[in-house]
């Protein structure tokens, strides 16, 4: 080849790239030049319009089922008599629908901190802080039977559904079992109770549907919750004065210190386990973390591919160990609301978003060291996260 040629090749590359490099610029507005070779992941961030597909659940977006469901989520009377508990004492609508609490304590208090259910739809690997579960109906069903939380069991959930939501019930999932025959359907009764486990297995098989059809109902409410998008959106889509100076600079700072490592995408949440070797609670047991979770994953019948999952078209991601999963992790949380949702941290440490940040960044590389100035901007940043609420009849406590 000559020199000619290889020059005129040498010639195209360069015009290639840069030709790429303009299409790249052009595709930055110009209110997020200062996001220079960050603009594109930056815009990747946008939350969408729409959440994503429920898995193994055909009726989450039904409107009857979320009506169903919100009547359950204020109900006390699903968990064990007398105990006054209902999901909206962990997920008060008040507070983006988590707690102030820094651990949970319903009938007694728990390891962890209940996580903000204003963002669990948008989830989509897994739930709780180990990723137990791999889909939003079934979180609900391992929580009500928990001693510590609602101190409740299948069968009482089943004939409390019959004796109140029967009608609602019915309008949804079809034809509710008889369960009234207290010899056959015992008032009280889970897996690993006589109760329970001497049932036939036909009849196991139609309180765990009714069971399931609960969670389902759930979810379909939960989505409702969802929060909406944020200044932060509404300044990524054109409107260059949603955000202030000091959220912009956060923004450039956050990249700069490295937290989109692990805080991407329309959720700021990659959805993986790591361990960031915080301290231990004095006295408590070590957590089993992410490994807790993924042992738990292997027996939990109700999974979203299982024989109680409803045929949907969302993917379904394998709930097993991921090889970027540390063992020892806990989920990423979203960032998104993240100014409602203290205290932070699966145990609920930290009470404010400055005291987070000053433990992250002890364990996080740091280019340079972050100072009270790139703090500050950060979370100008985070405050601006915060996204428009649910709408009416959805945002509040059921009426009539």
């Amino acid at each position: 080849m000559s020199l000619d040629a290889k020059a005129w090749i040498v010639c195209i590359g360069l015009a290639a790239a840069e030709g790429a490099i303009s299409t790249a610029a052009a595709a930055c507005p110009d209110h997020l030049q200062f996001l220079q070779s960050k603009c594109a992941q930056w815009q990747s961030y946008v939350l969408p319009q729409s959440i994503p597909a429920a898995r193994g659940n055909a009726v989450a977006d039904n409107e009857a089922a979320a009506a169903l469901g919100m009547r359950i989520f204020y109900d006390n009377r699903f968990s064990k008599s007398g105990s006054g508990v209902a999901c909206a004492s962990c997920h008060d609508p008040e507070h983006a629908f988590a707690e102030q609490k820094a651990r949970s304590h319903t009938i007694r208090e728990v390891a962890r901190n209940a996580p903000d259910l204003i963002n669990a739809a948008w989830y989509t690997r897994s739930h709780f802080w180990d990723g137990k579960v791999d889909n939003l109906w079934s979180a609900p069903l391992f929580t009500f039977e928990q001693a510590d939380e609602m101190g409740s069991s299948r069968l009482h959930v089943v004939h409390t559904l019959a004796s109140i939501y029967k009608i609602r019930y019915e309008k949804v999932f079809g034809p509710l079992p008889d369960f009234n025959d207290p010899k056959r359907f015992p008032a009280d009764g889970k897996p690993g109770t006589p109760q329970f486990d001497a049932l036939p297995e036909n009849d196991r098989n139609l309180v765990n549907t009714a069971y399931v059809n609960v969670g389902k109902a759930l979810e379909a409410y939960i989505r409702k919750v969802a929060a909406g998008r944020s200044r932060f959106d509404d300044f990524m889509n054109g409107a260059a004065k949603a955000l202030s100076n000091d959220a912009q600079r956060g923004m450039v700072a956050f990249t700069r210190h490295g937290c989109d490592s692990c805080h991407s995408g329309p959720i700021f949440s990659d959805e993986k386990f790591h361990d960031l070797h915080y301290p231990r609670r004095t006295g408590q047991p070590q957590d089993p973390a992410r490994a807790g979770g993924v042992a738990f994953a292997k027996s939990w019948p109700f999974g979203a591919t299982g024989k109680f999952a409803s045929l949907t078209q969302a993917p379904v991601p394998a709930n097993a160990a991921d090889s970027s999963d540390d063992p020892r992790g806990f989920r990423t949380p979203t960032l998104r609301n993240v100014e409602q949702t203290f205290p932070y941290g699966h145990d609920g440490s930290f009470s404010t978003l400055e005291s987070v940040i000053d433990a992250h960044s002890q364990v996080l590389p740091k280019v340079p060291a972050l100072d009270a100035r790139d703090k500050q901007d950060i979370v100008a940043l985070l405050h601006s996260l915060s996204g428009r609420p649910p709408q009416a009849p959805w945002n509040y406590w059921p009426g009539g």
